[in-house]
């Protein structure tokens, strides 16, 4: 017979809220890519670079999406401040509309990029909780590979930027 465990429910209400709150996160960066590839629509390969990692954005939300279907249960410690991931949230969505009101140049856009995925690193799954199984640490470290990939790609084109 199972017994009701408070601090066993508030983890995984805890976890639930965590892992909402990072795929928000990650559907306004896949937004505030699709806006930028918008405003930079005459170049192509920005637009190209824009909405690649869109889509890759939009993997993550889904991967969240995933985990909290099937995996919320299997955290066992939350390290993370959901309240900061809204302000980051925030941040990106009010930069987005910024963005929209006046234009970046294709410098700005990458510098406020890299500045948001920077941001974003110190939230991956694989640092802000504790799993009881190795399934979703794979997932996440999976994830985290990707992200440099694509920050090594917006620091790549920023480089050659003028």
């Amino acid at each position: 017979m199972l017994r009701y465990c408070p601090m066993l429910t508030e983890v995984v209400h805890g976890a639930y809220t965590m892992l909402r709150s990072c795929r928000a996160l990650e559907l306004a960066m896949a937004d505030f890519y699709e806006e930028l590839a918008l405003l930079h629509q005459e170049q192509m390969e920005m637009v190209r670079l824009w909405k690649k990692t869109a889509r890759e954005e939009m993997n993550h939300a889904a991967q969240f999406t995933l985990l909290l279907d099937t995996m919320s249960d299997q955290i066992s410690e939350i390290r993370a401040d959901t309240l900061t991931l809204e302000k980051i949230r925030l941040a990106i969505a009010t930069t987005r509309d910024s963005f929209h009101q006046h234009p970046p140049t294709v410098r700005e856009a990458l510098v406020a990029a890299i500045a948001f995925e920077e941001a974003m690193s110190c939230f991956h799954a694989d640092q802000i909780a504790a799993f009881d199984s190795p399934r979703p640490r794979t997932l996440f470290k999976a994830m985290m590979a990707a992200d440099n990939d694509h920050v090594g790609a917006l620091r790549s084109v920023l480089a050659k930027s003028p």
